[in-house]
């Protein structure tokens, strides 16, 4: 059986970031085919888009997510779904001219007996360059980039709706979805309110990643006032698996 290898590089800077740094990088995700022990060399474009010499350096670190979706990182090669090792960068530091860009050589080097998903995250970092003397250009962050690479014909999606509780505090619906599978996942929905079998409510999400084997929360925030009384929430889950998930739970306002 052939196995074939999908790499998705996407860019997760915000444009506050962008203005931080001062560089950007393009294109913002790259998806392409690979075999097992094959090698693919694709390039990142690098924007200096200030007045002054940028010093940069580029390095892969592994990263997961908390259930509430808060971004973890950790050294390259730490966790068992890292894809950290099979980059090569060319360059990993360099200069970049005022208002000129670099094209960057990456390349992905698929090892032999891989399945399921695996991520890493790409950082370009600006470090303070010495111009001349004690004048010091204090520009300096980071963009991060994200790779999941997945083995294709090694991939399961599956997940199960475990949880569904109010928030009071937050005044807000918590589904809690588990990621079953070994691939990573993106996950849409929507929640309806009914009272007296009349819909009040109804909010839509945007798609949220979850990582295989782990669970995620997934707010649906209740944006008007509730009066006091019996209510049904019903919440739809739609992971682009076999299944469409639905949970229901009874909920009373005070």
């Amino acid at each position: 059986m052939k196995f074939f290898f999908t790499l998705a590089l996407t860019t997760i800077c915000a444009l506050a970031s962008f203005a931080q740094v001062g560089f950007t990088i393009s294109p913002p995700k790259y998806e392409f085919t690979a075999r097992p022990e094959e090698s693919k060399t694709f390039t990142v474009g690098v924007q200096n888009t200030t007045d002054s010499i940028l010093h940069m350096k580029i390095y892969a670190s592994d990263w997961s997510l908390e259930k509430d979706g808060k971004v973890l990182y950790f050294p390259s090669k730490t966790l068992k779904n890292s894809c950290s090792d099979w980059i090569y960068i060319n360059p990993q530091e360099f200069n970049i001219q005022p208002k000129s860009s670099e094209e960057i050589r990456l390349t992905l080097n698929v090892p032999k007996e891989v399945y399921g998903d695996y991520w890493s995250m790409l950082f370009f970092e600006s470090t303070p360059f010495n111009i001349s003397g004690n004048q010091m250009l204090m520009l300096a962050g980071r963009v991060g980039c994200t790779i999941y690479s997945s083995i294709a014909g090694t991939t399961v999606k599956n997940g199960d709706l475990v949880g569904l509780d109010f928030e009071k505090k937050d005044y807000r619906m918590n589904a809690i979805f588990e990621n079953t599978g070994n691939v990573h996942l993106r996950v849409k929905g929507f929640m309806q309110i009914f009272k007296d079998d009349k819909m009040v409510y109804e909010k839509k999400i945007e798609e949220k990643l979850s990582l295989p084997e782990s669970k995620t929360n997934i707010y649906f925030p209740v944006e008007t006032n509730l009066l006091k009384g019996e209510y049904t929430v019903k919440v739809t889950l739609d992971y682009s698996g076999s299944e469409i998930l639905e949970g229901e739970k009874r909920l009373t306002i005070d």
